[in-house]
């Protein structure tokens, strides 16, 4: 895949010199993210068709409520270690962040089960869209994100850090979009506040350019964050 021509992008007055640096990395290589993303797609179903293999079971991260202690938001920089989305049964450890390779494209998670954090996004937690992505399926195993599309508003979605903290997250609504009409902006633009995006490939997949034809896309916002006591 070529090198996608980058963009000239000006950060906001005000933002902190790390956002800033950010900033004028991401929107000049959002085509290059979003190309890569679908990569995923291609390489998923290149691989292994479009199957619904049966996954491991989920294992317990979330804290019950009585044991929690909130902590205030928005969140400093961590990386994560877990993600839990009750309503579709997703609850892993499994997780990579991601960067771009020398071709500017993004690297991809390695394995079916595993959730990449595009780490040049907003941590979650932090200010700003918070970018995850992993497979639908992978060498004949279901993929971490192969449910996303069955998200509803309201569903929460608990993403647990490295600095001991997890944010969670509530559905603002799932979309499925054709890839040529890819929502750059509202995926990846800045936002007053929190965000989470989930992406993955999703509806119909194309035998001739052995990728799908469109991205499942969930959007959330920032409820809360705790820690264990």
């Amino acid at each position: 895949m070529a090198a996608p021509t980058e963009t000239p992008t000006e950060a906001p007055s005000g933002a902190s010199p790390r956002r800033r640096g950010i900033l004028d990395r991401v929107t000049g290589r959002l085509t290059a993210f979003v190309l890569a993303v679908l990569a995923v797609g291609v390489l998923v179903a290149f691989v292994s068709g479009s199957g619904d293999e049966a996954a491991d079971g989920p294992r317990a991260h979330s804290l019950p409520a009585a044991e929690r202690v909130a902590v205030p938001v928005p969140l400093p920089a961590s990386t994560i270690t877990g993600i839990d989305a009750p309503s579709i049964g997703l609850s892993t450890d499994d997780t990579t962040s991601l960067d771009l390779r020398d071709d500017n494209s993004l690297d991809v998670p390695r394995s079916a089960s595993t959730v990449g954090w595009y780490q040049r996004s907003a941590s979650p937690g932090e200010v700003g869209p918070a970018v995850l992505a992993a497979h639908v399926n992978y060498r004949g195993d279901q993929g971490a994100f192969v449910h996303i599309g069955r998200m509803a508003a309201g569903d929460t979605v608990e993403v647990h850090r490295d600095d001991g903290t997890t944010a969670v997250f509530a559905v603002d609504r799932v979309d499925q979009v054709v890839k040529d009409a890819f929502p750059t902006e509202a995926v990846y633009g800045p936002t007053p506040d929190s965000q989470l995006r989930l992406i993955t490939c999703g509806g119909v997949f194309d035998e001739r350019k052995r990728s799908y034809e469109d991205n499942i896309v969930v959007y959330a916002h920032l409820v809360s964050a705790y820690r264990a006591p």
